[in-house]
This record gives structure tokens, sequence and C-alpha cells, in this order.
């Protein structure tokens, strides 16, 4: 069993590497597959053969699936039914939608819709609604180090995207029918709000109860993150065994008070029955996740075996569980949880054989030999694991999973069943956590508490995986010792750098808005942020951030903010409050902490590279794009130019005062393209070889503007935009300057938006 599934993860993995999807008639191998089945040699590699066709036919399915492009921001008339529980972000609502068929035109299965202003007062799992949608294909910005929300997308099988327009047409057809599994998780979720409405513990006992954790608070992420008990929020083995285990002998306690109920069934029998009926019961308040699944599926089979009195190893059912959930769903393999997941149950099952001394000393031991053998997982998803996990686990574990998960299962039935009592729980539990949270924070805050990395490929990380299975071996195996050799990548690997005179610059794709970074040698500039979207996601810690740190950088030299935009400032804040910056210029300085104002004269060099700030003049005025920070980099290969949101009035004036002064190889073009700026006059003053275009996909302003972009397609000048390319790098070296890279095409994958 473990072979097979060891190979049938095998296939789904290889073929979701892949940059494009490849023609049907592969589906012709599962011929030639059946016959390897019956050679005992070759039959894991004919698994292997029918887990690539499986995800091949599972991800035709998904991709045939997408939104018509010639239903893009068309106003449509749909209806539905809502198949999540909304999630509400301050001023929105986010929630799936599986729209009814239609005789004019064909939907996706599942939308992903937003609902801003007016919000609806009540919008519920599980109802049914008439909409009127403006939709979009699935489109997600591309950047070095960041999250690929293209490929969540493509996990969660959705087909598009879009929002609610607003119209008295939007109506409520139908409730949630009485057995809605999600209706019942958000009512338990609005009961939790109701009886804890002045606790900041909310949205972590909805995590714990629901696996709804969109109410956790950012900084109480942080702290989970850094003392590395966030797997504490994902229901999973853990809780769902305890949930068994509780189950099993309440069921077994109760079956064994009549003695003629022993006569038709065991109280071992009954205890697994009602194991299964307590997992059942928590996996599906959870909303089935991975993770989830495969503690079901785990303890499923271990309740069966007791029915059936036939004994089964647990690294069997640890694969079984594997390959079901495979089979349900190839793409999970695409998931961070997924693998952390399983191989936390493998580390625990690899580490707790031929061990001694006894179990009860395991325990103290096992936490820091699970989070050990994380660490390469971690590192390779998140470029981030934590220090002090094995100690904050150690506390945590035994605290939130025997006492809390307790209260709050038997505070979900008893609201129902009982509110007093329920209520009574809920309160008992939210004082232990409030008990435990600043133990966990305090941990969380030590300077040592975390390690963070440059992004690492998976081909360094093999050795330090087959490391730490070395080191984690039983005692007396005298090979342990090699494993240390291949811990070595983790301490020698160095992302690459320019060298003197060099330097390497990179266009973020931010949606709609504008970020760049410049590295020398050993320094390193941002220029503009991108644009904050809410309290709770900006560019600047979502996209800049991971950029800098998959490159190795621990912090900026210099911060240029062009001008107070959103779509440039957005993200400054947070981004600063995050990453420590020396210096920082703006045109607003009032507006950023520590901030000088950026003026024509100033100019420096790192690493033999010139910076100048050309614009704006301490006598000049006008609006707040017109003044915006203007930047020039130049080495002995070439130059670029940064123009923030300069408009025409602005270009005059760089041209009189520079003339051909102003020639750079690379122009960022002034405002996104807008049709009121990039003159002809400018273009030809710069007379660049390359423009880039930041812009957002399908962008309400319509940019880049369609004349701005002939009059750089008639003076010859390529051009590239971030809507379309993704992130732009280009390394300008001491002779040449390299061609422009684009990460979309770079990176492409089957489930890669090629607009």
């Amino acid at each position: 069993m473990i072979k097979t599934a060891t190979s049938f993860a095998l296939g789904c993995v290889l073929f979701l590497q892949l940059h494009s999807q490849p023609s049907p008639y592969w589906l012709y191998l599962s011929l030639p597959a059946c016959f390897l089945l019956k050679i005992k040699y070759l039959r894991f590699f004919s698994i292997f053969i029918f887990a690539g066709l499986w995800t091949l036919i599972t991800t035709q399915l998904v991709i045939n699936d997408h939104l018509a492009i010639e239903l893009a921001g068309k106003e449509l008339k749909i209806s539905g039914t809502i198949t999540n529980i909304p999630e509400r972000q301050q001023q929105r609502l986010r929630f799936e939608f599986s729209p009814d068929e239609s005789a004019d035109y064909s939907l996706p299965s599942k939308l992903l819709l937003n609902w801003y202003k007016p919000i609806p007062d009540s919008l519920r799992s599980g109802e049914r609604w008439q909409l009127i949608v403006k939709l979009k294909p699935i489109h997600g910005m591309m950047n070095p180090g960041s999250f690929d929300y293209e490929s969540w997308l493509f996990q969660q099988k959705i087909g598009a995207t879009g929002y609610v327009r607003t119209s008295s047409q939007n109506q409520r057809l139908y409730a949630a029918p009485f057995n809605s599994i999600n209706a019942l998780r958000q009512s338990l979720i609005e009961k939790i709000e109701f009886y804890l409405a002045n606790s900041h513990n909310i949205g972590l006992i909805q995590g714990l109860t629901t696996g709804v954790r969109h109410n956790i608070s950012p900084q109480q992420w942080q702290v989970l993150r850094n003392s590395g008990t966030n797997h504490l929020l994902a229901i999973s083995g853990l809780h769902i065994g305890l949930a068994a285990t509780i189950g099993f002998f309440l069921f077994r306690f109760v079956w064994s008070f009549r003695a003629k109920n022993l006569l038709h069934l065991t109280a071992t029998e009954s205890g697994a029955i009602g194991g299964f009926a307590f997992a059942l019961f928590y996996a599906s308040l959870a909303g089935f996740s991975i993770p989830t699944q495969r503690a079901l599926l785990m303890v499923a089979t271990v309740m069966i075996c007791m029915i059936i009195r036939r004994p089964i190893q647990s690294n069997n059912i640890l694969a079984l569980s594997l390959l079901l959930v495979l089979v349900v769903d190839p793409l999970s393999v695409l998931s961070a949880g997924f693998w952390l997941s399983f191989s936390a149950v493998a580390l625990i099952l690899y580490i707790s054989q031929n061990r001694y001394p006894s179990p009860q000393w395991q325990w103290i031991k096992i936490h820091f030999l699970i989070a050990f053998g994380l660490s390469p997982l971690l590192l390779f998803f998140f470029a981030d694991t934590s220090l002090i996990a094995p100690v904050a686990n150690f506390v945590a574990i035994p605290f939130v999973s025997l006492l809390i998960v307790p209260l709050l299962l038997l505070a979900s039935l008893f609201l129902w069943l009982y509110p007093p009592i329920g209520i009574a729980l809920l309160s008992l539990a939210d004082q232990l956590l409030d008990f435990i949270w600043p133990v966990l924070e305090t941990l969380a805050s030590l300077p040592f508490s975390h390690w963070q990395s440059a992004t690492i490929s998976f081909y360094y990380l093999i050795p330090v995986i087959i490391g730490c299975a070395l080191l984690l071996g039983p005692r007396g195996f005298t090979a342990k010792w090699i494993g240390l050799f291949g811990l070595l990548p983790l301490f020698l690997f160095s992302p690459d750098k320019p060298n003197k005179g060099e330097f390497w610059f990179t266009l973020l794709d931010v949606g709609q808005g504008l970020s760049a970074v410049v590295q020398t040698q050993h320094h390193t500039l941002v220029f503009d942020t991108g644009p904050k979207f809410s309290e709770s996601f900006n560019t600047g810690t979502a996209i800049v951030k991971p950029f800098i740190q998959s490159q190795g950088i621990k912090h900026i030299d210099t911060l240029i903010v062009s001008h107070a935009d959103n779509d440039h400032i957005g993200g400054a804040i947070p981004l600063i409050e995050e990453i420590k910056t020396t210096t920082i210029l703006s045109s607003t300085p009032h507006l950023l902490p520590n901030a000088t104002p950026c003026k024509d004269g100033q100019s420096w060099q790192w690493d033999s590279v010139d910076f100048s700030i050309i614009h704006p003049a301490i006598t000049d005025n006008g609006s707040e794009n017109n003044l915006s920070c203007v930047l020039k980099v130049s080495n002995t290969s070439g130059s670029i130019l940064l123009t923030g949101d300069i408009e025409k009035e602005a270009e005059q004036l760089l041209v009189e005062r520079y003339s051909t002064k102003l020639n750079a190889t690379v122009l960022i073009a002034p405002h996104h393209g807008s049709k009121t700026s990039s003159s002809l006059t400018f273009i030809n003053a710069v007379s660049p070889k390359l423009a880039l275009f930041p812009v957002g996909y399908r962008n309400r302003y319509h940019f880049p503007n369609t004349e701005v972009i002939h009059r750089y397609e008639r003076n010859d000048i390529q051009i590239l935009n971030t809507a379309k390319n993704g992130a732009v790098s280009i390394k300008f070296g001491t002779k040449i300057m390299s061609n422009p890279i684009s990460y979309r095409q770079s990176h492409h994958k089957i489930w890669t938006s090629n607009e």
C-alpha cells in the first residue's frame, strides 16, 4: 500500500509541474498501463501513469470550466446557490456561488463573488439568490516569492471571479435547506459572535470549532506563525483523533450500562461507531478541509478494523488515506496543507518506531523532533520556520487540544441542545485562551523566535530532507551523523547578487499600481509600494516584502514614495513596520514616518551605480501627480527612468531642463500609460528601447491607453506590461543589459492565465 500511494502521489506531482496542458491523446497511455499492472516489477510505474492521466482528466475538466472570454465585463443576470460561508471583510462580503444552468450563456460551475455596498443584512450559505453580476476570467498578480492566487483558484475549482452590481433585481429566492451543513456551521459562527461579542478571541474560537479563520487578526496570525502554533488552527489529525477518542469511550461507557446491549454489539464495536460519529461531526464543522479528510479517513480505517477485528499497520492506514485523498482530488498536492498534514503524521510514525526509553519521555521529545523534521517543508513553502516551535507546542498542544478543543466541541453541541451550558463552556474556553495567549505572545516576541530565509529551490532542499531523515533515525543507527552534511545548504546557500557596477531592476506586478526594486551589490532601493486594498491586504507586505525576502535581502536602504495616491503609497507604512528601512524620500513626506522630501539634484552612488532624483525642483508647483518623484538609475550598460504619475506638464518641464540628458534605456511609462502622459516630445527625449507599463488586469481606467501604446510602437519601442507579463526583471551588467524576463511566461504552469 505504501508503494502504491507513493507512486500515485508522484504521478500527480510531476504532471502538475508541466508548463502547459498536454494533448488529450496522452490518455491512450492507459491501455499499455493496464497491461503493465500484470508485471510485478512495472506495476508501480503503471500506477504512476494512471495518476498522471487521472490528473490530466481533472485539470482538463477544471480548465474547461473557466469563464468564456466574451462574457468578461458584461452585466449578467444569474441565479444559483451560495456554497460556502460568506466572509465579511470590512465593507464587503466574499462568497462562493454555484450558478444555475442558463439557456443564454454558459457559466463556470463555481464563482467567487464580492458584494460591496450596500451589503445585505443577511447572506447565508445554502441560500438561493438572483444576482446581477460582472465577471472576469481567472487572473492574479504574478511575482517571485509571493502567493500564487491563480494556483489557489485552480485548486478550489473556481472558474471566474467578479462582483455583485447594485440593483433592485438582487433578491433572495429561497432560504437555506434545514440540512445544509454550511448553514449549520454559519449558525454556530454567529452564535459565537453573539455570546462572545466583547472577546478578542472570537476568531481563534471560530477557527478551532468550524475551521473558519477570517476573523483572526493579522497580529494573532503573526503570533501563531512566529511561535509555530498556527497548525493548531488547522483542524486535522490531533483534533479529529481527540474527537474520535471522546466518542469511543463515551459510547462504550453508555452502551455497557445495559447488559443486554452487549448481546447485540460489543462495547468496543459500539465505541468504534461512536468514535467515528464524533470524528464525522467535528470534520463537518471544519468543512472537510484536506487535513480533516486525511484524519477522518484514518479514523474510519481504524474503527472498521476494530469492528471486523483485523489489525492493520499504522503506515498502511496513512498510505490508504493518502491514496483516497488523491483519488478524490489529485489537485490537493498543490496545497502546502496537504504536504504538512501527511508529513507530520509520517514523522510521528517514523520517530516513534524503535525508540527508547518509554513513550512518556517520547511525548516531551516528539515536539522537538516534529518541528525539526517539518522545517525543510516550511522553508520551501513559506521561506520561514519557527525556532521556538518545540517549546511553544509543548505548552500549547496539551492546553489547546486536551482542554480548549473538548470544551468547544461540547459547547457546540449544547448551544443547540441547552444554550445555558453551551454559553458557560464557551466562556470557559475563552478564559483559558486568555490565560495561554500571553505565553505564546512572549515566545513569539523573542528575537530568535523564527528564521526567515531566501527562497530555496527544491533541488537544494533534497539533501536537507535526506539529512533530516538520517538525524531522526532510531538510536543506534551508525550513519546518523552523515545527516549533518545534508543540512549544509541551509547555511551555505546564498541567492545570486549583482557584481560591483551592476544593478538588477524588477518591476513588480501589484495590480493597478506601481512598485519597483533596484538591487546593487550591497544595497536595495524600493520605488513605491503599490496599493492598500483593505486593512488585511496591501501589496507592501503581500508582494514587496516576500519578493525582497526571496532575494535574501534583510533591509531596505532607501524607499522612495513618488506621491500620495493609494496605488503608490498604500503599502508603504505596513512595509516599513515589517522591514527595517534606513532612508525614506517622498514628495509628500508628512504622510510617512521620518521621511524627507525628494528634490531635483539629490544624487548618490552605490557600488559604482549612479542614482539621481531629477524631479521635482524646490520651486515647482502643480498637481500631486506632476510633483511625483522622478528617479534615474544608471551604469555603464544603460539606465532606467522611473517617473511615478507625472503628466504632460511635468514631462515638458523635464524636457526643457534636461533635454537629451533624459535619455534612458528603459522607461517606466508615466502614469501607467494614461492619455494625459507619455507625450511624443517626452518619448523622443527619453528615446527608450523598452517601455514598461505598471497596470492592473482589466483595470477600470483602461490603462494603458491605446493611443499612448501607438506612440511607443511608432518609435519602435518594445512594450511590456505587468498585467500580461507579471513581474518584469532586467539585469544591467557592466557591459550589456539583459533581455527582460517576464515572470508570468518564465514560470508558466498549467493553471496560469495566458491573457
